[in-house]
């Protein structure tokens, strides 16, 4: 099974994009905020993230960054 990484602040956005990726039979992560959404990635190297430009603590484009900078994440499509 694929696993989906979805960081997202907006609790609803959030829920509404796990909804319809866990219906077309994907396994779904999700994240609140860039920082959170950093550790998840690391810690289970998903297949693909989704990711918020406006988030708290750490913002989308700030995640990108130091996902390309970690060999482990620099590969997984966003």
């Amino acid at each position: 099974m694929k696993l989906i990484l979805v960081a997202e602040d907006n609790e609803d956005t959030r829920y509404t994009l796990t909804c319809i990726l866990a219906s077309k039979g994907y396994e779904v992560l999700e994240a609140p905020d860039g920082e959170k959404a950093l550790k998840e990635a690391q810690a289970v190297i998903p297949n693909l993230i989704i990711v918020d430009i406006v988030m708290p603590v750490m913002d989308g484009l700030t995640l990108i960054k130091h996902l390309k900078n970690i060999p482990e994440t620099k590969n997984i499509p966003i």
